[in-house]
């Protein structure tokens, strides 16, 4: 716990609810604003990242290898 938490806590047995609640929400909306950042720069690296190029290797070889299909005719 964290020293704000706690003076908060401390406010709170004193009988200061409103410096309580003040001081939860302020911390509740910094943690906010920090995942918020988090998200952000997340987003900003995914977004600017290449996209790796996918090979199915075994796709090419068995396209190479097999025999073309002929044509089914009917007699």
């Amino acid at each position: 716990m964290n020293d704000t938490i706690r003076d908060a806590i401390i406010a709170l047995q004193n009988g200061e609810s409103s410096k309580f609640k003040d001081t939860i929400n302020t911390e509740l909306m910094s943690r906010a604003m920090d995942a918020i950042q988090v998200q952000k720069i997340s987003a900003g690296q995914a977004f600017f990242d290449e996209p790796e190029a996918e090979i199915d290797v075994e796709d090419e070889i068995d396209s190479e290898h097999m025999p073309e299909e002929e044509p089914d005719e009917e007699v």
